[in-house]
This record gives structure tokens, sequence and C-alpha cells, in this order.
């Protein structure tokens, strides 16, 4: 779970994907990797501790009433996801994609 700096359009040209978004204002449910939790990928401040598929209720109980949206997108599906917005993003089958940040 992240989120990108620029708006992006998701452009699904073969397989299938879920998505998943959360507004950003739900990020204070959302579990924020600090840039002292050692790792170079939580440098932007951009990465969640959540594992959105295996949730540990009791060590993340704010993402609970976390709201979000999701959907399944298909070949030639196209989804605008605004800057900033959180997102999960997982192949359900062998896909390629393609993305437009700006």
């Amino acid at each position: 779970l992240h989120f990108d700096s620029y708006g992006n359009l998701l452009v699904q040209v073969v397989g299938v994907k879920y998505v998943r978004i959360y507004a950003r204002e739900e990020t204070e449910k959302l579990y924020v990797i600090q840039n002292n939790a050692g790792s170079r990928h939580s440098q932007q401040g951009n990465m969640s501790a959540l594992d959105v598929e295996q949730e540990d209720w009791e060590k993340h109980s704010l993402a609970r009433d976390a709201t979000y949206q999701e959907c399944v997108l298909f070949p030639g599906d196209c989804l605008f996801i605004p800057s900033r917005a959180w997102h999960y993003v997982r192949s359900l089958t062998t896909s390629i994609s393609i993305n437009y940040w700006w």
C-alpha cells in the first residue's frame, strides 16, 4: 500500500488486476512507515505498514475504520488514481499495464 506524488492513469492492456484505493484523508489510519524504519523504501513517507490482504487488526486497529473503494481492471480499462491517494494493486492473472504519471 503506497501513494504516488503525481496523478496516475493506470491502463490495463493484458490480464486482470485488483485495485484498492484509499483517499488521502484516510492517511492517519494507514500506519505510514516513517523514515527511521531502516528501509530505503520508506524514505519518501509514501509506504504503509498495512498488509491489506492479511491485516493484523490488533497491531493496526485504526485501519479497520479506513474506508476504501475497490475495482477489478480488465483489458482496455483505464483508472485515474489521484496524486497522494493510497493504493494497492495486485495482478489476478499474468498482466501488462501502462501507467502515465503527471
